[in-house]
C-alpha cells in the first residue's frame, strides 16, 4: 500500500499530476479542487494516496490532506460508488461541503458530480450520515462543549424554519452548526434570527 508520496511535481493537468519521487514518476489522479490547491510544477508536494488495483491495471488517487483520502475511502465503501464516482464527487464538493450535504440530506449538491444520479446520492446520504463527524462539516475542530452537545438532529426546528424561508438544507445546517460551534446557547427563535443575519451578511 502506498500511503503517501512526497516529491516534486513534474507535470500537472486537469486530471491529476505526475510527481517525481527519487527519480520515479508516479501518475496520480486527483479531484480538480485538490489540483487547484497544488503549487506550480517544479515545487515540492506531499499527497495522501489510495492505490486501486485490478487484474490488468493499477491506479493511484491522491489528495492534498487526510480528510480527502478519508472521505474517498468512505465513498468507495458504498455499494455502487467506485473510484471514478468518488473522485467526481470530491471534485465538486470538498470534504467539509460533502459532510454538510450528507448531514443536511442535500442530494442535489451531491448530484452536481458528473455521472452521479439521485439514487446514488440518496444511497450515500443513507449510508454515511451516521458516520459523519459534525465538526467535519464546518472545516475546523469544534469546541468540545459544542461537539458533545451537537447531533445531526439538534436544532431541527430552526433548520426546518430556515429551509421554509428559502434556504438550502445544506446552508441552513451549516449556519446552525457554525453558531453551535461558538458555544452559543440560543432559543430556536434567536437561532433563526442569528442564522438569517449571518446569511444576509455573507458570514
Amino acid at each position: 500500500m502506498i500511503s503517501y508520496l512526497n516529491g516534486t511535481i513534474a507535470q500537472k493537468d486537469d486530471s491529476g499530476v505526475i510527481i517525481d519521487v527519487g527519480g520515479v514518476g508516479f501518475a496520480v489522479a486527483m479531484p480538480t479542487i485538490d489540483i487547484s490547491r497544488l503549487p506550480e510544477v517544479g515545487s515540492e508536494a506531499k499527497l495522501f494516496t489510495y492505490l486501486y488495483v485490478q487484474e490488468d491495471a493499477m491506479r493511484l488517487y491522491g489528495f492534498v490532506d487526510k480528510s480527502g483520502i478519508e472521505y474517498f475511502n468512505k465513498l468507495i465503501s458504498i455499494n455502487g460508488v467506485g473510484c471514478k464516482a468518488a473522485l467526481a464527487i470530491l471534485s465538486v464538493l470538498p470534504p467539509s461541503d460533502l459532510a454538510m450535504a450528507i448531514i443536511g440530506e442535500d442530494a442535489k449538491a451531491i448530484c452536481r458530480a458528473q455521472g452521479v444520479g439521485s439514487k446514488i446520492a440518496q444511497r450515500i446520504i443513507l449510508e454515511l450520515r451516521g458516520r459523519i463527524d459534525a465538526s467535519d462539516a464546518i472545516g475546523q475542530p469544534a469546541k468540545k462543549t459544542a461537539a458533545a452537545a451537537f447531533t445531526p438532529s439538534a436544532d431541527v426546528s430552526a433548520i426546518n424554519a430556515l429551509i421554509a424561508l428559502g434556504c438550502s438544507p445544506s446552508e441552513a445546517q451549516k449556519t446552525v452548526m457554525q453558531i453551535n460551534s461558538e458555544g452559543a446557547a440560543l432559543s430556536t427563535e434567536d437561532m433563526i434570527k442569528e442564522a438569517l443575519r449571518r446569511m444576509s451578511n455573507g458570514i
